[in-house]
């Protein structure tokens, strides 16, 4: 009865390991069922399957080179993006600035305006009173 279990079923008995190659094999150890005992020998994958030597070429490297590219993109980008908020920002003053001026304009425009109406009014409202006081004056005399 041949049964094959990973290494993490191994509960009891002999158990060593030796390198090979890349990966770190696990040797020999025993699995009890019931009265019977079964050998089983298991192979392991070692943990870590990036070799993280400098200098090498490999996978880490790339992946670090990667990432630090994609990080200064990022901020790149981002930078832009800063100065095209900054951008706008003063575009939005300025016009804000503008606009201010053009209601100020505006607003001392029509404030002349009704001045000037206001004046005429007094004015023709006087004469009226004037006319209406001459004629008064003139009624009494006769």
């Amino acid at each position: 009865m041949a049964m094959s279990f990973s290494g993490a079923v191994l509960m009891s008995g002999i158990n060593s390991s030796f390198p090979s190659g890349a990966a770190k094999q696990s040797g020999v150890g025993s699995v009890r069922f019931g009265r019977r005992t079964e050998l089983v020998v298991v192979a392991q994958r070692k943990k870590s399957l990036i070799h993280a030597g400098k200098g090498d070429g490999n996978v880490l490297d790339d992946i670090n080179e990667a990432t630090k590219k994609a990080s200064d993109y990022v901020t790149d980008k981002t930078k832009e993006g800063l100065k095209e908020g900054e951008k706008a920002k003063d575009y939005v003053l300025e016009k804000n600035v503008e606009a201010k001026d053009n209601a100020l304009d505006g607003a001392q425009k029509a404030l002349d305006y009704v001045k000037e109406k206001g004046n005429e009014a007094g004015n023709k409202a006087a004469e009226f009173v004037e006319g209406k006081a001459g004629e008064a004056k003139d009624a009494t005399k006769a």
